[in-house]
């Protein structure tokens, strides 16, 4: 990961949602050359994170908080603030709205020009998540861009794997992964910045969306990252339960949201 962290850029990060960034290679972007250039994307506006009841108090205002929340957390990373940008797409509809994504993508690239762009892992649980790698991926054959994809991790850990992540079931030749405890602190503080994710803004809510004790997990074990290549798409970069995890991937959301209501009567 050292050799990565000192990639030439420039560098594009796109998350979804606001704190997808800290969560994924928050430990890499405090780790590179603080002369390295990098420009970080949100694609939806993060209004339904939490989600709250229709009238709640704490959804007035909730997108300008959310996105002063990111630009904090990505100054603690060593982010400009001039290198953030949100596209505003209403949250949870990245799927739906995939053609205008990639156009707004498309025309990004075009201009920042960058070397390596950040996406989420092609088989993360979340549908926003699956239409940003999509987007990604899908302009790699688009005459005149050249950029190498790098997929980040932020729903590492799988109820129906043996091993329990699903990191562990992905060709090594192609996993890059980094640790240190100066970007582990940073990361930390980064995600802390948060608030609207780390603490409950509603009686509503019984949990936070980031708890403690997933912050402590993401912040104490490495950082991986996944280089993606032409030669294995899909399920080929799987050297175990390759038809297993596309299953799987479907199925965790499902059983997440039957454990959220269960711990919402609870």
């Amino acid at each position: 990961m050292r050799q990565l962290a000192a990639a030439p850029g420039p560098w594009l990060v796109v998350a979804p949602h606001m704190d997808d960034e800290s969560l994924g290679c928050g430990m890499l972007l405090a780790q590179r050359d603080p002369a390295q250039r990098v420009h970080v994307i949100f694609a939806s506006d993060g209004s339904r994170s939490p989600p709250l009841p229709p009238g709640d108090d704490a959804i007035e205002g909730l997108v300008g908080r959310r996105q002063k929340e990111a630009r904090l957390a990505l100054t603690e990373l060593g982010v400009a603030d001039t290198a953030v940008e949100f596209l505003g797409f209403p949250d949870g509809t990245l799927d739906s709205n995939s053609g205008l994504l990639q156009s707004a993508l498309e025309a990004r690239i075009r201009e920042l020009q960058p070397a390596h762009v950040f996406v989420p892992f092609r088989y993360d649980r979340h549908p926003d998540h699956l239409a940003v790698n999509r987007a990604v991926t899908g302009l790699q054959s688009a005459q005149g861009i050249q950029i190498e994809v790098w997929e980040y991790f932020v729903y590492s850990q799988w109820r129906l794997l043996p091993s329990g992540d699903v990191r562990s079931h992905l060709r090594h030749e192609d996993l890059y992964t980094t640790f240190s405890e100066s970007a582990a602190a940073h990361k930390r503080r980064a995600l802390e910045c948060h608030r609207s994710q780390t603490s409950l803004l509603s009686p509503a809510q019984r949990r936070p969306i980031l708890t403690a004790a997933l912050l402590d997990r993401v912040c104490s074990e490495p950082e991986a990252l996944l280089r993606q290549r032409a030669d294995f798409p899909g399920r080929k970069v799987l050297e175990a339960h390759r038809w297993w995890i596309p299953i799987a991937h479907r199925l965790e959301p499902v059983l997440k949201r039957v454990k959220d209501r269960l711990f919402e009567t609870a």
